[in-house]
Protein backbone atom coordinates (compact mmCIF):
# COMPACT_ATOMS: atom_id res chain seq x y z
CA UNK A 1 0.00 0.00 0.00
CA UNK A 2 1.02 3.75 -0.97
CA UNK A 3 2.79 5.52 1.67
CA UNK A 4 0.80 9.42 2.62
CA UNK A 5 3.53 11.00 0.97
CA UNK A 6 3.77 8.94 -2.05
CA UNK A 7 -0.14 9.66 -2.37
CA UNK A 8 0.10 13.27 -2.00
CA UNK A 9 2.82 13.34 -4.42
CA UNK A 10 0.74 11.55 -7.12
CA UNK A 11 -2.03 13.78 -6.22
CA UNK A 12 0.21 16.56 -6.70
CA UNK A 13 1.10 15.09 -10.16
CA UNK A 14 -2.60 14.16 -11.25
CA UNK A 15 -3.26 17.91 -10.58
CA UNK A 16 -0.89 18.58 -13.07
CA UNK A 17 -2.28 16.58 -15.72
CA UNK A 18 -5.86 17.80 -15.21
CA UNK A 19 -4.88 21.17 -15.66
CA UNK A 20 -2.88 20.40 -19.11
CA UNK A 21 -5.69 18.15 -20.57
CA UNK A 22 -8.03 20.50 -19.58
CA UNK A 23 -5.80 23.86 -21.36
CA UNK A 24 -5.83 21.31 -24.56
CA UNK A 25 -9.68 20.89 -24.51
CA UNK A 26 -10.36 24.43 -24.11
CA UNK A 27 -7.90 25.14 -27.11
CA UNK A 28 -9.17 22.72 -29.32
CA UNK A 29 -12.60 23.68 -28.50
CA UNK A 30 -12.13 27.67 -29.42
CA UNK A 31 -9.82 26.21 -32.53
CA UNK A 32 -13.19 23.61 -33.69
CA UNK A 33 -15.79 26.85 -33.15
CA UNK A 34 -13.67 28.78 -35.29
CA UNK A 35 -13.32 26.88 -38.57
CA UNK A 36 -16.47 24.69 -38.43
CA UNK A 37 -18.85 26.52 -39.75
CA UNK A 38 -16.35 27.34 -42.68
CA UNK A 39 -16.20 23.87 -43.26
CA UNK A 40 -19.62 23.14 -43.25
CA UNK A 41 -20.30 26.02 -45.56
CA UNK A 42 -18.15 24.24 -48.01
CA UNK A 43 -19.26 21.24 -48.12
CA UNK A 44 -22.22 22.17 -50.37
CA UNK A 45 -20.40 24.43 -52.55
CA UNK A 46 -17.95 21.44 -52.99
CA UNK A 47 -20.17 18.91 -53.68
CA UNK A 48 -22.43 21.48 -56.43
CA UNK A 49 -19.00 22.39 -57.76
CA UNK A 50 -18.35 18.56 -58.38
CA UNK A 51 -21.61 17.90 -60.03
CA UNK A 52 -20.59 20.50 -62.81
CA UNK A 53 -17.42 18.89 -63.44
CA UNK A 54 -19.58 15.65 -63.88
CA UNK A 55 -22.54 17.55 -65.79
CA UNK A 56 -19.71 19.56 -68.33
CA UNK A 57 -17.39 15.80 -68.64
CA UNK A 58 -20.61 14.06 -68.99
CA UNK A 59 -21.80 16.12 -71.93
CA UNK A 60 -18.51 16.60 -73.66
CA UNK A 61 -18.48 12.19 -73.41
CA UNK A 62 -21.93 12.23 -74.65
CA UNK A 63 -20.68 14.73 -77.63
CA UNK A 64 -18.11 12.91 -78.33
CA UNK A 65 -20.63 9.80 -78.82
CA UNK A 66 -22.74 11.03 -81.16
CA UNK A 67 -19.65 12.93 -83.32
CA UNK A 68 -20.17 16.30 -82.47
CA UNK A 69 -16.42 16.65 -81.17
CA UNK A 70 -14.14 14.88 -82.99
CA UNK A 71 -10.95 15.37 -80.92
CA UNK A 72 -11.26 12.75 -78.09
CA UNK A 73 -9.44 13.26 -74.77
CA UNK A 74 -10.91 11.83 -71.60
CA UNK A 75 -7.95 13.80 -69.24
CA UNK A 76 -6.45 17.15 -69.52
CA UNK A 77 -3.83 16.75 -66.67
CA UNK A 78 -0.37 15.41 -67.26
CA UNK A 79 -0.09 12.69 -65.23
CA UNK A 80 2.70 9.91 -65.14
CA UNK A 81 2.00 8.14 -62.48
CA UNK A 82 -1.19 6.00 -61.73
CA UNK A 83 -2.55 6.23 -57.82
CA UNK A 84 -1.42 7.89 -54.86
CA UNK A 85 -2.94 7.63 -51.62
CA UNK A 86 -2.57 10.51 -49.53
CA UNK A 87 -2.20 10.38 -45.18
CA UNK A 88 -3.59 13.20 -43.81
CA UNK A 89 -2.32 12.81 -39.93
CA UNK A 90 -0.40 15.37 -37.95
CA UNK A 91 2.52 16.35 -36.29
CA UNK A 92 1.48 15.69 -32.78
CA UNK A 93 -0.76 13.41 -30.27
CA UNK A 94 -3.91 13.67 -27.73
CA UNK A 95 -6.33 13.24 -30.91
CA UNK A 96 -7.88 10.40 -29.23
CA UNK A 97 -8.14 7.23 -31.84
CA UNK A 98 -8.65 9.36 -35.18
CA UNK A 99 -5.66 9.33 -36.91
CA UNK A 100 -4.77 5.38 -35.87
CA UNK A 101 -8.12 4.56 -37.45
CA UNK A 102 -7.42 6.27 -40.41
CA UNK A 103 -4.17 4.99 -40.81
CA UNK A 104 -6.02 1.30 -40.47
CA UNK A 105 -8.32 2.27 -43.27
CA UNK A 106 -5.28 3.44 -45.40
CA UNK A 107 -3.82 -0.44 -44.52
CA UNK A 108 -6.59 -2.02 -45.98
CA UNK A 109 -6.78 -0.24 -49.11
CA UNK A 110 -3.26 -1.01 -50.11
CA UNK A 111 -3.99 -4.28 -48.88
CA UNK A 112 -5.74 -4.53 -52.30
CA UNK A 113 -4.71 -1.50 -54.23
CA UNK A 114 -1.00 -1.03 -55.53
CA UNK A 115 -0.52 2.55 -54.96
CA UNK A 116 2.57 5.11 -53.89
CA UNK A 117 1.67 7.08 -50.46
CA UNK A 118 2.54 10.60 -49.36
CA UNK A 119 2.32 11.32 -45.81
CA UNK A 120 1.27 14.64 -44.31
CA UNK A 121 2.77 15.11 -40.57
CA UNK A 122 4.56 13.05 -38.19
CA UNK A 123 2.41 10.80 -36.23
CA UNK A 124 1.58 9.29 -39.58
CA UNK A 125 4.82 8.51 -40.65
CA UNK A 126 5.75 6.99 -37.18
CA UNK A 127 2.88 4.52 -37.94
CA UNK A 128 3.53 3.89 -41.42
CA UNK A 129 7.15 3.14 -41.06
CA UNK A 130 6.60 1.07 -37.73
CA UNK A 131 3.74 -0.80 -39.75
CA UNK A 132 6.38 -2.37 -42.81
CA UNK A 133 3.77 -2.10 -45.18
CA UNK A 134 6.21 -2.31 -47.96
CA UNK A 135 4.80 0.87 -50.14
CA UNK A 136 6.63 3.51 -51.50
CA UNK A 137 6.53 6.19 -49.40
CA UNK A 138 6.97 10.02 -49.25
CA UNK A 139 6.53 11.95 -46.20
CA UNK A 140 5.71 16.32 -45.79
CA UNK A 141 5.66 18.38 -43.32
CA UNK A 142 2.46 20.67 -42.35
CA UNK A 143 1.94 22.78 -39.56
CA UNK A 144 -1.47 21.57 -37.54
CA UNK A 145 -2.99 24.82 -36.70
CA UNK A 146 -1.70 27.09 -39.99
CA UNK A 147 -0.78 24.84 -42.91
CA UNK A 148 1.51 27.05 -44.76
CA UNK A 149 0.55 28.10 -48.31
CA UNK A 150 4.51 27.15 -49.52
CA UNK A 151 4.19 23.63 -48.11
CA UNK A 152 0.73 23.09 -49.40
CA UNK A 153 1.43 23.90 -52.69
CA UNK A 154 4.95 21.51 -53.10
CA UNK A 155 2.43 18.80 -51.69
CA UNK A 156 0.15 19.62 -55.05
CA UNK A 157 2.94 19.87 -57.02
CA UNK A 158 3.88 16.31 -56.03
CA UNK A 159 -0.05 14.28 -56.14
CA UNK A 160 -0.73 16.54 -59.51
CA UNK A 161 1.87 14.14 -60.90
CA UNK A 162 -0.42 10.85 -60.41
CA UNK A 163 -4.04 10.07 -62.43
CA UNK A 164 -5.94 9.06 -59.36
CA UNK A 165 -5.35 10.70 -55.88
CA UNK A 166 -7.20 9.36 -52.98
CA UNK A 167 -6.73 11.90 -49.60
CA UNK A 168 -7.78 9.70 -46.63
CA UNK A 169 -8.29 12.49 -43.88
CA UNK A 170 -10.72 12.97 -41.09
CA UNK A 171 -14.75 13.82 -41.76
CA UNK A 172 -16.38 15.97 -38.75
CA UNK A 173 -20.09 14.57 -38.26
CA UNK A 174 -20.51 15.62 -34.62
CA UNK A 175 -18.65 16.53 -31.35
CA UNK A 176 -18.77 13.38 -30.57
CA UNK A 177 -18.54 11.27 -33.57
CA UNK A 178 -15.65 11.88 -35.83
CA UNK A 179 -14.75 8.95 -38.52
CA UNK A 180 -11.98 8.47 -41.43
CA UNK A 181 -12.89 8.17 -45.17
CA UNK A 182 -11.09 8.32 -48.34
CA UNK A 183 -11.82 11.12 -50.50
CA UNK A 184 -10.78 11.00 -54.36
CA UNK A 185 -9.57 14.52 -55.82
CA UNK A 186 -8.30 13.48 -58.92
CA UNK A 187 -12.04 14.53 -60.72
CA UNK A 188 -14.56 12.25 -59.82
CA UNK A 189 -16.86 12.69 -57.64
CA UNK A 190 -16.55 10.92 -54.31
CA UNK A 191 -19.85 9.64 -54.19
CA UNK A 192 -21.66 7.31 -55.95
CA UNK A 193 -24.33 9.91 -58.61
CA UNK A 194 -25.73 8.91 -62.15
CA UNK A 195 -27.13 11.68 -64.33
CA UNK A 196 -30.10 9.92 -65.87
CA UNK A 197 -30.16 12.52 -68.88
CA UNK A 198 -27.26 13.99 -70.30
CA UNK A 199 -28.25 17.69 -72.02
CA UNK A 200 -25.85 18.68 -75.07
CA UNK A 201 -24.49 21.88 -73.75
CA UNK A 202 -22.74 25.11 -75.61
CA UNK A 203 -19.61 25.63 -74.22
CA UNK A 204 -17.43 28.72 -74.35
CA UNK A 205 -14.69 28.78 -75.25
CA UNK A 206 -14.57 25.19 -75.88
CA UNK A 207 -15.54 22.12 -73.85
CA UNK A 208 -11.91 21.18 -73.73
CA UNK A 209 -10.84 24.32 -72.36
CA UNK A 210 -13.52 24.04 -69.79
CA UNK A 211 -12.67 20.31 -68.94
CA UNK A 212 -8.99 21.56 -68.89
CA UNK A 213 -9.45 23.95 -66.36
CA UNK A 214 -11.48 22.20 -64.14
CA UNK A 215 -9.38 19.03 -64.21
CA UNK A 216 -6.07 21.09 -63.29
CA UNK A 217 -7.33 23.46 -61.06
CA UNK A 218 -9.99 21.19 -59.58
CA UNK A 219 -7.29 19.22 -57.44
CA UNK A 220 -5.90 22.74 -55.68
CA UNK A 221 -9.22 23.29 -54.31
CA UNK A 222 -10.70 20.08 -52.94
CA UNK A 223 -7.41 19.18 -51.71
CA UNK A 224 -7.26 22.32 -49.28
CA UNK A 225 -11.05 22.06 -48.26
CA UNK A 226 -9.92 17.59 -47.34
CA UNK A 227 -7.44 19.49 -44.99
CA UNK A 228 -9.91 21.86 -43.61
CA UNK A 229 -11.86 18.92 -42.92
CA UNK A 230 -9.50 17.13 -41.09
CA UNK A 231 -8.34 19.63 -38.93
CA UNK A 232 -12.11 20.15 -38.29
CA UNK A 233 -12.11 16.56 -37.33
CA UNK A 234 -8.84 16.50 -35.13
CA UNK A 235 -9.78 19.07 -32.63
CA UNK A 236 -12.76 17.53 -32.21
CA UNK A 237 -11.15 14.25 -30.99
CA UNK A 238 -9.19 15.99 -29.71
CA UNK A 239 -11.99 17.67 -27.54
CA UNK A 240 -13.27 14.47 -26.91
CA UNK A 241 -9.84 12.82 -25.64
CA UNK A 242 -8.96 15.74 -23.38
CA UNK A 243 -12.52 15.48 -21.91
CA UNK A 244 -12.14 11.78 -21.02
CA UNK A 245 -8.37 12.43 -19.72
CA UNK A 246 -10.07 15.32 -17.34
CA UNK A 247 -12.47 12.55 -16.28
CA UNK A 248 -9.93 9.62 -15.92
CA UNK A 249 -7.60 12.23 -13.54
CA UNK A 250 -10.96 13.31 -11.72
CA UNK A 251 -11.92 9.88 -11.10
CA UNK A 252 -8.29 9.03 -9.98
CA UNK A 253 -8.15 12.08 -7.99
CA UNK A 254 -11.41 10.84 -5.53
CA UNK A 255 -9.50 7.34 -5.41
CA UNK A 256 -6.62 8.93 -3.87
CA UNK A 257 -8.22 11.39 -2.37
CA UNK A 258 -9.91 8.27 -0.42
CA UNK A 259 -7.09 6.78 0.66
CA UNK A 260 -5.29 9.86 1.22
CA UNK A 261 -7.88 10.27 4.30
CA UNK A 262 -8.04 6.34 5.25
CA UNK A 263 -4.19 6.81 5.96
CA UNK A 264 -5.00 9.51 7.85
CA UNK A 265 -7.31 8.39 10.03
CA UNK A 266 -5.15 5.05 10.47
CA UNK A 267 -2.45 7.53 11.11
CA UNK A 268 -4.27 9.21 14.11
CA UNK A 269 -5.94 6.41 15.73
CA UNK A 270 -2.56 4.80 15.75
CA UNK A 271 -1.45 7.98 17.53
CA UNK A 272 -4.49 7.77 19.68
CA UNK A 273 -3.86 3.91 21.05
CA UNK A 274 -0.64 4.58 21.59
CA UNK A 275 -1.38 7.83 23.84
CA UNK A 276 -4.00 5.71 25.64
CA UNK A 277 -1.43 3.11 26.12
CA UNK A 278 0.92 5.54 27.49
CA UNK A 279 -1.53 6.58 30.26
CA UNK A 280 -0.67 4.44 33.84
CA UNK A 281 -3.52 3.59 35.51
Amino acid sequence: MPTLKEIRKNLEMISIIKNIASTYQEIANLRMKQIREKVLKNRESFRELLNTYQRIKSAYLFSLKKGWIRKEKISFRRAEKERLVVFLSANQFFYGALILDIWKEIQKYLEKNKADLAVVGRTGKYLAEGSGFGHKMFYFELNDVKPEEERIGEILDFIKNYKKIIVSHGRYEKVLSQKPIMSEISGKLPFEEKFEKVHPYLFEPSPEAVLEFFETEIIGVLFNQTILEHQLARYASRVMAMYQATENTKNLEQKLSTAENKLKRQKLNKKQIELFSSIKL
